[in-house]
């Protein structure tokens, strides 16, 4: 993670002048661009009622794409499924990854901060290091994953683009 911490936290300032629904679409984007970078098919990756429960949150964006940020009846769906998932062996990298997704659902509709969007982006590469990583991690060892610099860079490239204007929340 010290890798991260050096190249992504200082974009925090980036973010503090964005809004709440424009910091929901960089979170939700940076969610759906980590479960590629696992090295695992989805259906693999997640158990069946996990695979379900992120596949949600993405259908809902996709399905609504305007409004999914107003959506509170889908966020408390969301959290009481994730309360309820059933208790099954999964990959390391699967809480980190999840507690992404309820960060995300826990804040109420577009108040998301940057310190939420931090965290949620500081879960998902922490799930591609464990995936990839074990043991006693050094930033050498993350510097040579090629994983790991992916993940970094898209977050980057994603900050950059919403702060740039490109992408619109």
């Amino acid at each position: 993670m010290e890798l991260w911490d050096q190249r992504v936290e200082p974009y925090e300032a980036a973010l503090e002048g964005m809004s709440s629904e424009v910091l929901g679409s960089l979170a939700l984007d940076v969610i759906e661009a980590a479960p590629p970078l696992f090295g695992h098919s989805f259906d693999d990756f997640f158990p069946p009622s996990h695979a379900e429960l992120v596949k949600s949150a993405f259908a809902l964006r996709r399905d609504s794409p305007e409004g999914w940020q107003s959506d509170s009846e889908f966020a408390v769906e969301f959290l009481g499924r994730y309360d309820k998932l059933p208790i099954v062996s999964v990959r390391p990298a699967v809480g980190p990854y999840l507690m992404a997704l309820v960060r995300l659902f826990e804040a109420p509709p577009r108040s998301l901060t940057a310190d939420d969007v931090m965290e949620i982006q500081s879960s998902c590469y922490e799930a591609v290091l464990m995936t990839h990583l074990t043991g006693r991690v050094t930033i050498e060892d993350e510097m040579n994953s090629d994983q790991c610099m992916t993940a970094i860079d898209l977050q980057i490239r994603l900050i950059e683009g919403y702060r740039d204007g490109d992408r619109i929340g």
